[in-house]
């Protein structure tokens, strides 16, 4: 879609952070669009595979830097482009006036030059790329969060690193530099392992990960200590005080208990690795680490009876977690930064129950955040929410305000 839609704020609304213009170039399916997205409930209404989801993605891309759907960056550049690019213009509560925010991914292969972000704010080009963290926070609920409790510890990583991130360049660096060190010293395992290199020129590495990674596990246990607090209140009230919900952080290793500094648990790693060196010669492969972490989540009528929900929870039970600790995050994402982050809604509703439905809808109507919600129908919504709600209709990647 070329040229503007407005979307004026509708009497009432509280704002928080907001996106006040969305702009994307050869994004996905987009060739060219532009909207200015409502202060309060924005909702995107079409059939499937239009490109709603998309809308999100890029919001989402712009606070954490990475899609929350692609496995390689190059994934979000519409088939046949050169180079995508969002711009968005961001407003807060406790700033002054819009900032704008850019980022630009060319789709080169991963080994080429040509796939490197770029990122700008106010029009600068910036040093590095997290250097666009902070500028805007948003929360992506997703009919795929149901993952999160009952998938591979992978997507419970990811989950985390999603997260903290948001807040904190400096866990987006040690991550990179973590994932860089990782690397290096599983294919120095790998040479050992088959003789052409001394097992002696492992110890650079292993201190890099050491440091990184200890950096990473102490964000992470800090993190989820104040989630989990969060989670558990969301929890008691989605259930009507019926069930309580217990977030345990669980490395692949022991920290002792008092351990709490990034030098208490580099300590604790350095002898963790000590101990498995054998093994990691014999296997060629890093055993331990934060890119083995974990999370272990506990339903039960209180924390003494909780039982491993992944395990031995209802598919009901997995799905309210699920919502529980989206809902958390929202509250401490607001807590940390000051002001409510965007939230972003992708086809949930027919997820969940009707009690669910009410919660999440609660959130967008009384949350006093924007929010973008993602539907088929916008008739299948309540007439309450429909009435507060700017909609948009997407059809094969025009964007069209209703009214209009």
């Amino acid at each position: 879609m070329r040229g503007r839609l407005g979307g004026e704020n509708k009497p009432g609304v509280q704002s928080g952070m907001r996106v006040s213009r969305l702009e994307l170039f050869d994004f996905r399916n987009y060739d060219q669009v532009h909207i200015e997205p409502a202060a309060g409930l924005n909702v995107f209404v079409g059939a499937n595979a239009q490109g709603k989801t998309n809308l999100l993605e890029a919001v989402c891309a712009l606070a954490t830097t990475k899609s929350v759907r692609a496995g390689r960056d190059n994934e979000m550049v519409r088939f046949g482009a050169e180079a995508c690019r969002i711009v968005a213009a961001v407003v807060k509560e406790t700033g002054s006036g819009d900032t704008l925010l850019e980022m630009a991914i060319g789709a080169g292969t991963p080994q080429s030059t040509a796939e490197r972000k770029l990122v700008k704010i106010n029009h600068g080009k910036q040093p590095r790329i997290a250097d666009l963290i902070g500028h805007l926070n948003a929360v992506f609920f997703s009919s795929l969060d149901l993952d999160i409790v009952r998938g591979d510890p992978s997507e419970r990583r990811r989950f985390l690193d999603y997260e903290i991130a948001q807040v904190s360049p400096a866990y987006l660096i040690a991550y990179a530099q973590f994932r860089k060190a990782l690397e290096q010293r599983n294919r120095l395992l790998k040479d050992i392992r088959f003789g052409s290199v001394s097992a002696d020129a492992l110890d650079t590495w292993t201190e890099q990960i050491i440091r990184h990674g200890a950096r990473l596990m102490e964000r992470r246990r800090s993190y989820i200590t104040q989630l989990a607090q969060h989670a558990d209140t969301v929890q008691r009230s989605i259930t009507d005080g019926a069930e309580t919900l217990t977030v345990e952080y669980c490395p692949s290793f022991v920290i002792p208990e008092g351990a709490v500094s990034e030098g208490d648990i580099a300590e604790a790693f350095r002898a963790a690795l000590t101990a498995v060196r054998r093994d990691e010669l014999a296997r060629g492969s890093t055993l331990l680490g934060p890119q083995r972490d974990d999370l272990l989540f506990r339903v039960g009528s209180d924390a003494a009876t909780a039982t491993d929900v992944r395990l031995y929870g209802s598919q009901g039970q997995q799905r309210t977690v699920a919502l529980a600790l989206r809902l958390a995050e929202r509250r401490l994402l607001e807590e940390m930064v000051g002001e409510p982050p965007v939230v972003l809604l992708d086809d949930v509703l027919s997820d969940l129950d009707e009690r669910r439905r009410k919660e999440v809808l609660a959130l967008s109507l009384t949350g006093g955040q924007q929010t973008f919600l993602t539907v088929t129908e916008a008739e299948a919504l309540p007439e309450e929410a429909r009435n507060a709600a700017t909609i948009w209709e997407v059809k094969a990647g025009v964007v069209t305000r209703r009214g209009e």
